[in-house]
């Protein structure tokens, strides 16, 4: 059996592989001379630098002989079959790195998905539960300069930042409430605001009142 094509092994290895398993099968014996490596070279459609550097990496293993002036010899099929086990084990170890390598890399994709929709949900619940803190109440003085107004000529939007919810008024909750409405004294007005917002419109009934007094 021929070992698992791995995307990393090279030209060279597989053609190894397959002179190394042609010995072990006896197609080629031991001591027989082999093509030389310009016919090896035809043979597989590859380079004759591809071919010697499969051939040396068989005699390494002492799979063949390559002596200079006899070619290419059938050294050892018993050589064939350890490293036919060898690149098998290899090639086994190589498919495992790089499906560990799929896995991390999937799952640092997940992370990141993971990581997006976690800042999302936390930016959406942030924005949804500082609404809910950040209504309010604030009655309007009877010396307010606010009273006769309306919400449109007091224009709290544009001065102070925030929003105008409701108007509550004699026990009775407006909300959105007309803005043409004027204002009264003891008038309950119901805002949302960032904190800045709100200091802004606690300072400006602050000076309106001592303004009157």
């Amino acid at each position: 059996m021929s070992p698992k094509r791995s995307n990393s092994i090279s030209r060279y290895e597989e053609i190894a592989v397959d002179v190394a398993t042609r010995i072990m099968q006896r197609e080629w014996r031991e001591g027989q001379r082999l093509f030389g490596r310009s016919s090896l070279a035809g043979l597989y459609k590859v380079s004759p630098e591809t071919i010697r550097r499969a051939i040396a990496l068989l005699h390494s293993h002492g799979v063949v002989s390559a002596v200079a002036g006899s070619g290419v010899v059938v050294n050892s099929s018993s050589a064939a079959e350890r490293y036919l086990a060898e690149a098998r084990l290899d090639a086994e170890l190589r498919g495992l790195a790089e499906d560990v390598q799929k896995v991390l890399a999937d799952r640092r994709a997940l992370d990141d998905r993971l990581s997006t929709a976690i800042d999302r949900l936390l930016h959406h619940a942030s924005g949804a539960l500082s609404t809910v803190r950040h209504v309010e109440e604030y009655v309007i003085p009877d010396n307010s300069q606010l009273v006769g107004q309306t919400l449109i000529s007091a224009d709290l939007r544009t001065r102070t930042g925030v929003t105008v919810i409701g108007v509550g008024r004699k026990g009775e909750e407006m909300f959105s409430p007309d803005p043409r409405m004027p204002l009264e004294p003891g008038d309950l007005l119901i805002v949302i605001g960032e904190d800045g917002a709100k200091e802004q419109l606690r300072g400006l009934l602050a000076r309106v009142e001592e303004a009157q007094q």
